[in-house]
């Protein structure tokens, strides 16, 4: 009976084990559980996952859906006497009579071309007294590639009335206000620092995530140094050769500042984060840490622990689940990459046959035999012609 079971498992995942090239198992308590893929799953895996497919610990195939992001109903705040005041844009943000916990405001400012701060404060009174939340660096940057920044950074806070002054910037004109739990969950990525050279007036940092095709969205700049406004430029490659310029930013720090993250989209290997000094020393004990948007795996309920992941099968299709298309539960716990055990290779995996024609297969040698025709062709013809003469 057991081996029925097994033999209809694998039927289930879309043919023999022999089709995934990897596996590797996934320890998890006994509760509604995700979990986060890492790098070599990225890597390996086609895109999206379609090729993955679980087993619990009877052998039964476990259904699966990426875990949905949170799709919270994120609408503009009220925005109370936008003006100016001693050459700063001013605001007040009236949040409602029932805030929730917030930390991170994304303002709408119409001013180009300029560097700025912007200074929150909270009050659950429109009239205060205001407490002072943080000043975080503002900027909008035209150039080859654009940069701009106008988010706000403070901490958890639920105060009805936030008041804004924003240096560099002419008007405030619009705001949303969001916490956490409103954003897409962000997953800390590993890298390794390869190199941290100084090259001329710059700190050139390069970062190695392993694998390509690793989504990576965010970057945060901290150093020991206590004041600083520096420019800095990101950029990606695969091979170390051939860079493209992600985007460019300015890092921040003086008195009471929370800086903003630096956000952009790579899926490349490494990222090499320039910092422009100028004629300042370099920053002291910089330290860089980089996330990536969420691919959380939700496993259906009811299936044994541990789990058993295959994937890396060339010729597998996408599953259908069921699971897949009813409402999602909230997961019990969601585990890291770090949970995951170490990648291997699946002993039993063998190498879909190759369909291509000879041609397809062996290019090399139908030019070689194109080119000695060739030649061949031209000597016969400069023999005929020199026996004539």
């Amino acid at each position: 009976m057991k081996f029925a079971i097994v033999v209809a498992a694998l039927l289930l995942v879309g043919g023999a084990e022999s089709r995934f090239r990897y596996e590797r198992a996934l320890p998890a308590p006994r509760v509604l559980v995700a979990f986060e893929p890492d790098g070599l799953m990225f890597a390996h895996a086609k895109p999206g996952f379609a090729d993955l497919r679980v087993l619990d610990r009877d052998g039964e195939t476990v259904p699966w859906r990426p875990l949905p992001q949170v799709d919270a109903a994120i609408q503009s705040v009220q925005v109370l006497n936008s003006g100016t005041r001693a050459g700063a844009a001013v605001a007040l943000l009236d949040l409602g009579s029932r805030p929730r916990q917030y930390d991170r405001i994304d303002l709408e400012i119409p001013t180009k071309d300029f560097v700025g701060r912007v200074t929150v404060s909270g009050s659950d009174r429109r009239g205060g007294p205001f407490t002072r939340l943080s000043t975080t660096g503002i900027y909008d940057i035209e150039g080859a590639r654009s940069a701009r920044s106008t988010t706000a950074v403070v901490p958890p806070s639920d105060f009805r009335f936030l008041a804004l002054r924003a240096t560099g910037a002419r008007r405030i004109a619009g705001a949303v206000v969001t916490g956490r739990g409103e954003r897409q969950r962000l997953v800390r990525r590993r890298h390794a620092l390869l190199d941290s050279p100084v090259v001329g007036q710059s700190s050139v940092y390069l970062l190695d995530f392993g694998v390509p095709r690793l989504p990576v969205s965010e970057l945060s700049v901290s150093s020991a140094t206590r004041v600083y406004e520096r420019p800095v430029l990101v950029e990606g490659s695969n091979d170390r050769e051939r860079w493209q310029l992600l985007t460019r930013a300015r890092l921040f720090r003086f008195r009471g500042s929370r800086s903003a993250p630096v956000a952009f989209l790579s899926r490349s290997r490494y990222l090499r984060v320039t910092i422009e000094n100028g004629d300042d020393p370099p920053l002291a004990d910089v330290h860089l840490e980089t996330r990536g948007p969420s691919s959380a795996i939700l496993l259906e309920p009811g299936h044994r622990p541990p789990f058993r992941l295959l994937y890396g099968g060339p010729t597998v299709k996408a599953p259908s689940y069921e699971f897949a298309r009813i409402p999602a539960p909230a997961p019990a716990v969601v585990l890291g990459p770090s949970q995951l055990r170490p990648e291997q290779v699946n002993p039993s995996f063998e190498p879909p046959p190759d369909t291509r024609s000879f041609a397809e297969r062996n290019p090399r040698l139908i030019q070689a035999a194109l080119a000695l025709t060739a030649f061949m062709l031209c000597l016969g013809g400069f023999l005929a012609l020199r026996r004539r003469t």
